[in-house]
């Protein structure tokens, strides 16, 4: 057995109250789109070991519905609200979304701006930071009313338009940006040669926008999610065309711009691959061996059913899966105990599937997003 003698024993002491000086706290954060304490949705958090759900913000009127999910940048966690003209229910015309941050804590909720049409309308996709500045896109609003693309200066809260899609070069994108060699690289899902989309790339000064690929709607179209970048290539998926015109799996070669498509869908994949390692992994939004939906990998091009939900322990996920330590996170939109979606997390090693939280009409519920890992010093 081993012992501290009496000066080992001032190191022992010394080095265990470094480590718990230095210990952090690992939380996951996301947001919910509806329900909440005003039915406009929450923020919320979960320990990474699936305990401790807490919510800390209720969205309000017409700032609220928030679609996509957090981004942590400059010591805060930043978020955008696609407002009443996002919601399927509302009839006003006011609210076109908002971008707003808040404390690690979960306190000091601010608007920081508000979209008004012009400058854009109902932002679906996250917030991108590069070189001091986030970047987003929204799917209406602008010159056009098919969306822009937009940048907000961390230190001054500055926002700044910097492109108006249209009919010919893109339009209604519904995701986010993806830095890759210099450039910013996004989808639309309409718009284009043959009107279901287009892939396009921006020079990270929000100069030079060009349409790179238009989708044809024999290998994809209608692409709601966004590029993920996994050996080199921009992996995606589009909502429609395809051999059963429920969307594909494909990449696209920046070196020549070429596009392949790699697995034909039974149900659109609304949300974005996540790659790690080895493969990607995503989730297709119904079908399956109970209509509910299901969890895959793409994996040297071969598609892989990894779980099949089944109503009870969620259907219908429609936003991303996120990777901590070896385990996959995520959320569906529905099922569950009180048909408001749960959290969920599938072991990569074993396959093995949890359900970790019921979402209710307290806790919010219909989420679209991710998570975000957040570490706080304890």
């Amino acid at each position: 057995m081993n012992r501290c003698t009496s000066k080992r024993f001032l190191c022992c002491l010394l080095l265990s109250i470094c480590q718990v000086g230095l210990s952090q706290n690992v939380q996951l954060w996301s947001v919910t789109s509806n329900n909440g304490a005003h039915g406009y949705g929450s923020i919320f958090h979960i320990e990474n070991n699936g305990t401790g759900f807490t919510k800390v913000h209720d969205f309000t009127g017409e700032h609220g519905y928030p679609f996509a999910s957090l981004t942590l940048s400059n010591g805060k966690l930043w978020g955008m609200t696609m407002g009443r003209t996002g919601s399927p229910t509302a009839q006003e015309t006011r609210g076109h979304g908002a971008i707003f941050n808040l404390d690690l804590t979960g306190s000091n909720f601010k608007v920081i701006h508000v979209f008004d049409g012009v400058n854009g309308s109902m932002p679906l996709g996250e917030l991108t930071e590069n070189d001091g500045k986030l970047w987003g896109m929204t799917n209406r609003g602008g010159q056009h009313d098919q969306g822009v693309i937009f940048s907000l200066d961390l230190e001054t809260n500055r926002f700044q338009k910097v492109y108006d899609f249209n009919q010919a070069n893109g339009s209604n994108p519904r995701n986010s940006l993806l830095v890759h060699e210099d450039k910013f690289w996004g989808t639309t899902s309409r718009g284009g040669g043959q009107g279901v989309g287009v892939i396009f790339s921006l020079n990270l000064d929000g100069t030079g926008y060009q349409k790179v690929y238009d989708f044809q709607k024999e290998n994809g179209g209608e692409p709601e999610s966004g590029l993920t970048l996994f050996e080199g290539k921009l992996w995606g998926m589009t909502a429609r065309g395809g051999k059963n015109n429920e969307g594909t799996v494909y990449y696209l070669n920046p070196e020549d711009n070429s596009l392949v498509s790699v697995h034909d869908l039974e149900y659109p994949a609304l949300g974005e691959l996540n790659a790690d390692s080895e493969k990607l992994w995503g989730m297709m939004a119904l079908r399956g061996e109970n209509n509910a939906g299901t969890v895959f990998t793409i994996e040297d091009e071969e598609h892989l059913v990894v779980h099949h939900f089944d109503k009870a322990n969620g259907r219908f996920p429609e936003g991303n899966l996120m990777e901590y330590e070896g385990v996959m996170w995520g959320m569906t939109r529905f099922g569950g105990m009180n048909n408001l979606g749960v959290i969920f997390t599938i072991d990569k090693a074993s396959g093995h599937f949890k359900k970790i939280f019921d979402f209710n009409k307290e806790s919010g519920g219909v989420p679209y997003g991710s998570f975000v890992e957040v570490s706080r010093k304890k």
